[in-house]
């Protein structure tokens, strides 16, 4: 690397520093693709993340927008390499995401920022990159997931984090404690007001999933604080009416998951009023009219996930690692099968999809 840097400075300093945004990234009139200049053409190629970063900090010269300009080339390169080398793929949309994670970086390229970070989740999602990079597609799901928590854009939040933990729970049993981190990071960006009350169908899905996850005992396991800050968090917002009122099935599934994880004793041992904690959020839950007028059963249903029995929860503490699995799969069929009633006779499955 630090033979790379001179040359590539040398290199940046020849192929244009300095110069104007529409003189270093022109378009290509046959393929629609963007000309780069020859120094980030030779950092894209290399793969390295680092060496990307540095040739768009110095073409950029601390011209903001100059440098999300710079993102937006650069992360349209990363997917087209996808197909050929989709590690290089990664660490240079992750590049392109760096140049635009901050407040200040954001100041005056908003739309750029925009495209950058839906570019890089196209990229994350994908399952080549899913399958075989579980950690780097971690990774870069949570760079972007905080990159756009710093936008102030609510409807680019919720949908960069119901992405982000799509790919959590896909990576989850090779990358636990990278999914947690994305899980957790999601759930966060999400439970704010303003993205609450303007992109309430992806914080719903957002919270459905992160649910999902924590009922698995790889992530209690590998993050169980996380997973009882996850299970309020979800219940929180499946509970907050603007969201709840999207899907009443959906959020009651998050609901049912999160306490479900909130009576895991491996949680509970790690953060001791988890249970509680959920168990008051839901009771509460029956008492905001705003959710009964939209779903007349939610009391009922809601009254039916706090009677299942800790014991239908959790395996008993004698029982060895394999019947601790079987038990939680038991467990799960047992929560799959128990619908509750959503409005007009809708059945909640526990386990279920949001709708």
């Amino acid at each position: 690397m630090r033979v790379i840097f001179p040359l590539l400075i040398a290199t940046l300093m020849a192929s244009g520093l300095g110069l104007p945004s529409a003189a270093l990234a022109q378009t290509h009139p046959a393929s629609g693709a963007t000309a780069l200049p020859p120094a980030l053409q030779a950092a894209i190629a290399s793969g390295k993340a680092d060496a990307v970063q540095q040739a768009i900090a110095i073409l950029s010269g601390g011209n903001v927008q100059q440098a999300a300009e710079l993102a937006v080339a650069t992360v349209k390169a990363a997917e087209r390499m996808l197909s050929t080398n989709p590690e290089g793929a990664v660490a240079v949309a992750a590049a392109a995401v760096a140049t635009v994670k901050t407040v200040s970086e954001q100041q005056g390229a908003q739309q750029q920022t925009a495209t950058v970070l839906t570019t890089a989740a196209r990229i994350f999602i994908n399952p080549i990159v899913e399958q075989t990079l579980p950690v780097a597609a971690a990774q870069l799901a949570l760079a972007t997931t905080q990159a756009a928590s710093n936008t102030g854009n609510a409807t680019l939040t919720a949908s960069i984090s119901s992405q982000a933990v799509g790919t959590a729970e896909k990576v989850l049993a090779a990358a636990p404690a990278a999914a947690m981190a994305v899980a957790v990071a999601t759930m966060q960006a999400v439970n704010q007001t303003t993205v609450l009350q303007q992109a309430p169908a992806d914080s719903l899905q957002t919270a459905v999933t992160a649910a999902r996850i924590i009922i698995q005992p790889e992530a209690q396991q590998v993050a169980p604080q996380e997973a009882a800050a996850i299970a309020s968090a979800s219940v929180q917002i499946a509970t907050t009416p603007a969201v709840y009122q999207t899907s009443p099935s959906s959020a009651l599934s998050a609901m049912a998951n999160a306490y479900t994880a909130a009576n895991s004793q491996v949680v509970i041992t790690a953060v001791p009023s988890v249970t509680a904690t959920v168990r008051s959020e839901l009771q509460g839950a029956t008492q905001v009219q705003a959710l009964a007028s939209v779903n007349p059963n939610n009391n009922a249903a809601i009254t039916t996930i706090l009677a299942t029995k800790q014991t239908d929860l959790q395996p008993s503490p004698q029982q060895s690692n394999n019947n601790q699995t079987n038990q939680n799969n038991q467990t799960n069929q047992t929560n799959t099968n128990r619908d509750y009633s959503g409005t007009n006779g809708e059945n909640v499955t526990v386990l279920g999809s949001p709708s």
